[in-house]
């Protein structure tokens, strides 16, 4: 005949007493390093341990900026502005050379007067005798057509002594004379440009009642 259920409980939970109730007294026994931990509960996570309203925060989203925004300058800088387009460069224009006056150049009775009163040197070609008759004053005796005229200019130049380049006026009778034009040649030869040839000559300069001298 089986013994009644609740013998057969009541044996059972014996046994597991005296089996729980031996644990314990050999955990106390044991070392502190080889006894049990008997804690079953794990730590809540500090999210859940808060009080409520106080959970973590999601930290806000940033906006999106895109790949090819520009970076700022620095305040007071100011971006640099685009490079023009070139433009081909148009063909050179051929420069004119400055046209050289001519070494030999009439001038009017005005500007003969403005020479006079200037200090420039001036030639009378014409005859030796007409000279003493009356000439400009201070103007040089050197006619044309007679023998000494090269030493009569080697003469002028050794007192005056005029660069190439300076203006020497020449002047004759006037009219149809030729005597000054000559004159600018034989110089022109010799190297000097800038030879003014007063063309109404001493007529025009006694006509005017312009200042006049005498003798040799």
């Amino acid at each position: 005949m089986r013994p009644p259920w609740h013998s057969t409980t009541l044996r059972i939970l014996t046994l597991g007493g005296t089996a729980l109730l031996a644990a314990l007294i050999a955990n106390r026994l044991a070392a502190p390093a080889r006894r049990l931990a008997w804690r079953t509960a794990l730590p809540l996570s500090p999210a859940l341990a808060k009080p409520p309203g106080e959970l973590e925060r999601r930290a806000p989203t940033l906006p999106k900026v895109p790949p090819s925004a520009p970076e700022p300058h620095p305040q007071g800088a100011r971006p640099a502005a685009a490079a023009p387009a070139t433009k081909p460069a148009a063909p050179p224009v051929p420069e004119q050379a400055p046209t050289a006056p001519a070494p030999i150049t009439e001038i009017s009775s005005q500007e003969a007067w403005q020479a006079f009163q200037a200090g420039l040197p001036f030639l009378d070609a014409r005859r030796s005798g007409e000279f003493t008759e009356g000439h400009l004053p201070g103007a040089w005796n050197t006619p044309v057509w007679e023998a000494d005229l090269d030493d009569r200019l080697l003469d002028f130049k050794a007192q005056r002594r005029p660069g190439a380049g300076d203006a020497i006026v020449i002047y004759c009778s006037g009219g149809d004379c030729q005597d000054s034009q000559l004159l600018a040649e034989k110089l022109l030869a010799q190297g000097y440009f800038h030879l003014l040839i007063y063309r109404e000559g001493y007529p025009d300069w006694v006509a005017r009642s312009r200042p006049v001298e005498r003798g040799g």
